[in-house]
């Protein structure tokens, strides 16, 4: 009876350890998008054509203002973006309203910031 419970634990922990089959993609940093990353993007043409791709929360900016930094620059708005070839980016990051203000200043953007490093 008791060899019978093991059995049947130890195929149950089997089957729920299982593969299903697919293969998963490893998980990509939330804040961060990585130039091997940007390399997987062929068809884009612009940073904002990158984060809506990528990672589209980036510009949800729940009524606050979301400020662009290139290079340590600041740019505007999330229509900055636009103006920005993909073909030029090397990492971009998001920024939380008080990392934004730590690095660039209290004006930095109430609703966090993109930086944007070129190559």
């Amino acid at each position: 009876m008791i060899n019978n419970k093991i059995i049947l634990i130890s195929l149950i922990f089997l089957i729920s350890c299982a593969s299903n089959g697919t293969e998963r993609r490893p998980s990509r940093p939330r804040n961060f998008i990585s130039q091997e990353e940007l390399k997987e993007m062929a068809s884009v043409q612009t940073a904002s054509d990158v984060i809506v791709y990528a990672r589209p929360a980036w510009l949800q900016s729940r009524g606050l203002t979301i400020s662009v930094f290139l290079n340590g620059v600041q740019m505007g708005n999330l229509e900055q973006l636009d103006s920005i070839p993909s073909a030029s980016l090397q990492e971009l990051k998001f920024l939380s309203a008080s990392e934004a203000a730590m690095l660039y200043g209290t004006g930095a953007g109430m609703g966090g910031a993109i930086d944007i490093k070129t190559k």
